[in-house]
């Protein structure tokens, strides 16, 4: 699994798990807007762009050098990522961008004649190049070049705007996996929600754990969130399960009131203290 990037400390938000009535919705609104289309991630682009083998290769040397030049630069700032695992994630770049990277990626590691081979690409090599510039001049997260995140067994849509999902996110999913293993039928089976969702990465984990019958609705304030947590549903086909809505925490559980049997949620870091309010 490809892990995420080390994040700050501070939280003032503690991830929330619970199966209790989570009570009366706040009176916080908000504009309900129709969400954005999100942005393809690059992996699942058509390979619609060709180019030499030997070019491919000229680009991947050039994204090395610029790769090794960091240095210890990023750790001694801020802790950042060393330079092996940023060659590790140029392989991965490479292997999203490839139509078909395994019999290519040996290939591009030799110098052999082979000036003549073409082969297709999910993005034109000077798009490349300005991808891997923006990792490493610009320091943009890996996942937002890629336009995706692995969490779990699942591999998620995320784009600037869009918290990337951590990996200790992870337990949240299995304590709810242990909740309604050894549940009679309530919890497994009933209505749970997911607020400040993102990317939609707990609701779709959870759903998958949960019955037949049992269903997530999932609420973030962002619009740009909706439609990636909408996206992420629909690809794993679970929109019979799970429902993504627009609005503020509990807004938009409103006709839902008494009915939750679970509540989970990890929203973002904050330097500032937030007070839940609900009337």
């Amino acid at each position: 699994m490809r892990l995420g990037f080390p994040r700050p400390s501070l939280s003032t938000f503690a991830p929330i798990l619970s199966h209790a009535n989570p009570g009366q919705p706040t009176t916080c609104s908000s504009k309900y807007l129709t969400p954005p289309k999100p942005q393809t991630p690059l992996f699942l682009r058509p390979p619609t762009h060709s180019v030499t083998l030997s070019d491919l290769r000229k680009w991947k040397n050039w994204a090395k050098i610029l790769t090794s030049s960091v240095g210890s630069n990023f750790i001694d700032a801020d802790n950042g990522p060393d330079t092996t695992l940023l060659h590790r994630e140029l392989n991965w770049l490479i292997e999203d961008a490839l139509e078909n990277p395994k019999p290519l990626l040996t290939q591009l590691g030799n110098d052999c004649d082979d000036e003549g081979t073409v082969v297709n690409l999910r993005a034109e090599l000077g798009g490349l190049y300005e991808l891997w510039k923006q990792r490493i001049e610009e320091r943009r997260p890996f996942q937002y070049v890629v336009g995706c995140e692995h969490w779990r067994d699942l591999v998620l849509s995320v784009e600037e705007g869009i918290l990337i999902p951590r990996p200790e996110t992870e337990l949240i999913v299995d304590l709810v996996a242990d909740l309604v293993k050894g549940d009679n039928g309530e919890l497994r089976e009933g209505l749970w929600a997911d607020l400040g969702t993102g990317s939609g990465a707990l609701g779709i984990g959870i759903g998958r754990v949960l019955g037949t019958c049992g269903r997530v609705i999932g609420t973030d304030l962002s619009p740009d969130a909706v439609a990636v947590a909408a996206y992420n549903v629909q690809r794993y086909n679970l929109r019979d399960k799970i429902e993504i809505k627009l609005g503020s925490w509990f807004e938009p559980l409103k006709d839902v009131k008494g009915q939750l049997v679970g509540l989970v949620s990890n929203p973002p870091y904050t330097e500032q203290p937030y007070k839940w309010t609900t009337s």
